[in-house]
Formats: structure tokens, sequence, C-alpha cells
């Protein structure tokens, strides 16, 4: 019991060691368009905005439709606006089901991923 107790003890002290905002200091997904689990027209970009600045060298946006991957003709960071990366297409998105797959780094290099899907409906 006493060995449970200090092993708890220790725990919450190292925890409340590690500053608030070097827990917070990576990228988070703020807003994707199109909204994850939402019901779209065909669109030719898909915008992802985070609540700090990003590398576009270390960003890779993977988008899947079914089995196949929809290659966007370019990723790049928005004019302005260091912290929303767009991925853009040729032609519309074809109706279906579609899976967007995000890799992102913010000011200390540590990637961050995530997933979301959206359907095209026409």
């Amino acid at each position: 019991m006493q060995s449970s107790i200090r092993a708890l003890s220790l725990f919450v002290a190292l925890s409340l060691a590690v500053p608030l905002s070097a827990a917070q200091a990576h990228p988070r997904l703020l807003k994707a368009t199109p909204a994850a689990d939402s019901r779209t027209e065909a669109p030719r970009q898909i915008a992802l905005s985070f609540n700090e600045e990003l590398d576009l060298a270390l960003t890779r946006i993977t988008v899947l439709h079914g089995d196949m991957q929809v290659r966007p003709d370019s990723v790049q960071l928005v004019v302005g606006d260091t912290k929303t990366v767009v991925a853009t297409f040729g032609t519309a998105l074809a109706p279906g089901r579609y899976a967007v797959r995000w890799q992102v780094s913010g000011d200390d290099g540590h990637p961050v991923r995530g997933e979301f899907s959206f359907d095209v409906i026409r």
C-alpha cells in the first residue's frame, strides 16, 4: 500500500513538473474544408487550418477514395497564412467517400498526424 501511494505521489509530482506550454507545443487541427464527416459537392481543394505555423517541407496530405490514392496537383501554405495548408486538385473530386490523412510539423519539428473522412455527393 505504501509503495502504491509513493508511486502515485511521484507520478503527480512529475506531471506537475512538465510545463503546460510544452504539452501544447504541437499543431492542432482547428478546421477542415470540407469538414470531417460532411457531405459536400465536388471540391477541387482541401484546406486544413491549424493553431500554429506549419513547416511546409514536413507537411503531407494523402487523400484516399476507396483503395485508390488521389494525388493533389499542389500542396501549399495559404499566402499570408502560414497556419493553413491547401491541397489543390486539377479536377473536382468524383462522388464517393474520401479519407484525408495528414501529417504536419510545427516549430519543434515533431510530426503530428490525423485523419478524417467526408462524402462527395455530386
